[in-house]
């Protein structure tokens, strides 16, 4: 089972970003949106790339997450 099946709007995650300098910081907050965006990979093949965005509420502000390049992880005792 993937992580995007368990994640779902309202979920307190534990979040960071692998890439550029942000890459040390750790953030804990709340999926506000998980958004699926198709995009053209080649042109020249026409091949099409989803791309999973999940949106979370940090410190009172939101920041955008991509699935497939930052560490997200579901915090939840029951599970």
């Amino acid at each position: 089972m993937k992580i995007e099946d368990d994640l779902k709007v309202g979920d307190l995650v534990s979040v960071g970003y692998n890439q550029g300098p942000r890459c040390t910081t750790k953030y804990t907050g709340v999926i506000t949106s998980i958004e699926k965006q198709k995009s053209l990979f080649s042109e020249k093949y026409a091949i099409m790339e989803t791309n999973t965005y999940i949106q979370v509420l940090c410190d009172g502000e939101i920041k955008t997450f991509d699935l497939e390049e930052d560490t997200i992880g579901v915090i939840n005792e029951n599970r």
